[in-house]
């Protein structure tokens, strides 16, 4: 359960956020920065890498559990949306005018609010969501995704160290996460998480480093610009 505490601190953050992108607009126009998506699967460190080359590349990093409590505060979300010029207002109202399914009413309300704060999010750019669902709420033409893969037995071990558990515990973990995740992206957006058709790029990050994952992703936005 969130506490009172970190949604304060929730509602101070995205204020301070609601208030740059206010100021920028005063500002000449200019071309928003990227919108990196990362999916990942459990255990191979993907928040930490995240934070990593969200940091080299100097993008604003938002977890799933953020998008999803501004989603749910109806104070912070009226002011992140506020923030959205014409152009990008009529662009959301397009984006959800597709979106139907087959979702009952709390199922639509739900993932209509999660859509309608990562379009806000990304339209003002220099993001960088990591979620199970991120590069599903967005059109493909307003973000870059990443999916971070790892083999089972290095994924097994990171969770032994990072949660000081034993295999067979970190391994029953892993299985239940990689449940939770598929059969979400399943019953909200009728996929597979892990189809690596979804993704630009689909990185081992049991073999390849955080630099140079970072290095990769500077080139692949320089040249998607």
């Amino acid at each position: 359960m969130t506490s009172d505490r970190s949604i304060e601190a929730l509602r101070g953050m995205m204020e301070a956020r609601v208030y740059e992108w206010r100021q920028s607009e005063e500002k000449l126009p200019s071309q928003p920065g990227p919108v990196v998506t990362i999916s990942r699967e459990a255990g191979c460190r993907g928040e930490s890498l995240s934070q990593r080359v969200a940091a080299e590349l100097g993008l604003h990093l938002y977890t799933w559990e953020i998008v999803e409590q501004i989603a749910k505060d109806e104070h912070v979300s009226v002011q992140v949306v506020a923030t959205l010029d014409e152009k990008a207002r009529s662009e959301l109202e397009d984006w959800l005018a597709g979106f139907q399914g087959t979702h009952n009413l709390s199922e639509y309300a739900y993932l209509r609010d999660l859509k309608r704060i990562t379009f806000a999010i990304a339209a003002h750019g220099g993001a960088l969501i990591l979620g199970r669902g991120a590069s599903f709420l967005l059109p493909p033409e307003k973000r870059i995704a990443l999916l971070f893969v790892a083999p089972l037995e290095v994924r097994i071990r990171n969770v032994m160290e990072d949660r000081g558990l034993s295999e067979k515990p970190a391994r029953e973990h892993i299985f239940k996460v990689e449940v939770e995740h598929r059969q979400f992206a399943k019953k909200y957006f009728q996929t597979d998480i892990l189809d690596s058709a979804h993704y630009h790029l689909v990185i081992n990050t049991a073999l390849v480093k955080p630099d140079t994952i970072a290095a990769v992703m500077k080139e692949v936005i320089r040249h998607k610009s």
